[in-house]
């Protein structure tokens, strides 16, 4: 029977989970790649940090807003960045990611500079 459904997932339209999954997390890391690298640019580090921790409790709403105004949203920036965004805000672990990476960007640009 296994070997039937191995078959007839060869001919399935849709990349496996595995492959699905692989895509998103490779994107959730670009984005937090590029909130970060954007953030400590600005040098809005201590801002990013307060809005984050402070809103992490309600960041399903935020994410599920995102969303909402994919969009609206999409006239001012890339829609795959507004679904990234939307992930990062839904994952716990994700805005942690993001966190250590602006604190590793800024060190670093403190360090050098």
């Amino acid at each position: 029977m296994e070997a039937i459904s191995n078959w007839f997932g060869r001919f399935r339209a849709r990349p496996d989970r595995d492959e699905e999954q692989a895509a998103r997390e490779a994107r959730k890391q670009a984005v937090v790649e590029k909130l970060a690298r954007a953030i400590v640019a600005r040098r809005l580090e201590t801002p990013a940090v307060l809005f984050l921790e402070l809103n992490r409790p309600l960041g399903f709403l935020f994410s599920q807003g995102a969303y909402f105004l994919r969009p609206f949203l999409g006239v001012v920036l890339p829609l795959a960045d507004v679904e990234g965004a939307a992930e990062i805000l839904d994952d716990p672990k994700a805005v942690d990611a993001l966190l250590d990476r602006m604190q590793e960007l800024s060190t670093r640009g403190q360090a050098s500079g």
